[in-house]
């Protein structure tokens, strides 16, 4: 009968054992382990079973691609022991085995005490506290879910709102901090939207605006005087402020910023006939004012949030053909194509012919910096743009596609400012050049 139970070459059984009880198995329904182990160990154990065999037929060991498969039973009796001398059989060959137990019991009693309070807390909010019962809890993150659960139900106790109220005092109110229901990626203010959704029995918004439009519904009222858009030579047919505030600045060739709130308290009537032209960066619209540019003009700042969509949908709604214009890089190809997919913007200047000539009136000095550029340090959803290589909105070749020539320029192209070939890095082309 073997004796030797520290032999190294048995420890990885006796660890794999000690780790199914620790994560809370009962002894008697370890039937087998798979654990890898060495051809000693194998032969070893194998030798156990075999002394111990009633007939003369030995089953053999069943190896796999995860190691060899134990009959721990088979084993036990072959040890002279039962399940109930598991523990002290693996402690006895220098295995300890954590006590989890108190662990797993304390962990179910806090996950149970923390929904229980989200439950009492927020008994009409069935999506948010679905949520709430996702996240891990512990010791270490008991009093913040508290706080956060009670945060929450402070906002439920004034919902809906008499009349409009800031994001940033209400969650002042309810949290002595105003950004605690900021609508960013923390987590709160999308707890906030849930808790709105649960009131409204609404479904799942899918802009920053659907997010900033359901909370306005309870009257709370987000980001609607910091989030501005840009506009040039756009005009309104209404007769709102928001319409007059246009026409007058359309007047006086001057640019004008509309707020959030412009745009869905007073949202103008825009003409119809106008072809408008977004893009991505202000200097865009900068420059549009030294060329004296007419065409009416936009600018996203290179994101769509909530303020861009509501112009967006402002423009669906009145019937006005929309053109896009942004970085040749993965982030502006992603937003076009989502301009396009939501709101039918035309995307321009963003095709392989236009990078193609953008890319020829780039210095020769230029290319290397510009040779792994095509993804950026981040990617956005949906992977890399097929265009490689990555082109900004100010180069001069994009700004004449979108906003017309002008001799004016003072980077207007000069071959006397051109880089001599000799000072072209080594091995590289000229522009144009394959």
């Amino acid at each position: 009968m073997p004796s030797d139970l520290h032999d190294p070459d048995i420890r990885p059984l006796w660890q794999s054992l000690a780790d199914r009880l620790a994560q809370g198995a009962d002894p008697a329904t370890i039937k087998t382990v798979t654990v890898p182990l060495s051809r000693p160990a194998r032969a070893r154990i194998a030798g156990w079973l075999a002394h111990t065999a009633s007939t003369g037929r030995i089953r053999p060991l069943r190896d796999g691609g995860k190691g060899t498969t134990i009959p721990v039973p088979r084993v036990l009796a072959a040890l002279g022991r039962t399940h109930h001398d598991l523990r002290d059989l693996i402690e006895n060959a220098g295995i300890h085995i954590p006590d989890t137990a108190n662990t797993r019991t304390a962990a179910r009693l806090l996950r149970a005490e923390i929904d229980s309070h989200a439950a009492h807390a927020l008994p009409d909010a069935p999506l948010l506290t679905e949520r709430l019962r996702s996240y891990g809890i512990s010791e270490d993150t008991l009093t913040e879910r508290r706080f956060l659960i009670d945060a929450l139900a402070r906002a439920r106790a004034l919902l809906p709102l008499p009349r409009p109220l800031s994001l940033a005092r209400l969650a002042h109110h309810c949290a002595v901090d105003p950004h605690y229901f900021d609508l960013n990626d923390h987590g709160r203010g999308a707890l906030l939207v849930l808790l709105a959704r649960d009131l409204l029995n609404a479904g799942q918004p899918d802009t920053p605006a659907a997010e900033r439009a359901l909370l306005a519904r309870l009257g709370v009222v987000a980001d609607r005087l910091s989030q501005t858009v840009l506009l040039l030579n756009v005009r309104a047919v209404g007769d709102g402020p928001t319409d007059r505030a246009l026409n007058l600045a359309y007047k006086d060739r001057r640019p004008v910023h509309l707020t959030l709130h412009d745009l869905t308290a007073h949202p103008p009537t825009l003409e119809a006939s106008q072809r408008l032209l977004i893009v991505e960066n202000v200097s865009l619209i900068d420059e549009a004012l030294e060329r004296g540019v007419t065409r009416p003009l936009a600018c996203t700042r290179g994101t769509l949030s909530a303020v861009d969509h509501t112009l967006l949908a402002l423009t669906r709604d009145a019937g006005l053909a929309v053109e896009y214009a942004g970085d040749h890089d993965p982030w502006g190809h992603a937003i076009a194509a989502a301009v396009h997919q939501r709101y039918h913007a035309t995307p321009v200047a963003m095709d392989t012919a236009a990078h193609r000539s953008a890319t020829d009136t780039e210095p020769g000095w230029s290319w290397p910096l510009r040779a792994g550029s095509g993804a950026g340090d981040h990617e956005p959803p949906g992977g890399r743009s097929g265009v490689e290589g990555r082109i900004y909105q100010e180069n001069s070749a994009i700004v004449d596609m979108l906003l017309g020539p002008s001799t004016s320029d003072p980077l207007h192209p000069d071959i006397s400012r051109e880089v001599p070939v000799a000072q072209r890095p080594a091995g590289t082309a000229a522009p144009g050049c394959t």
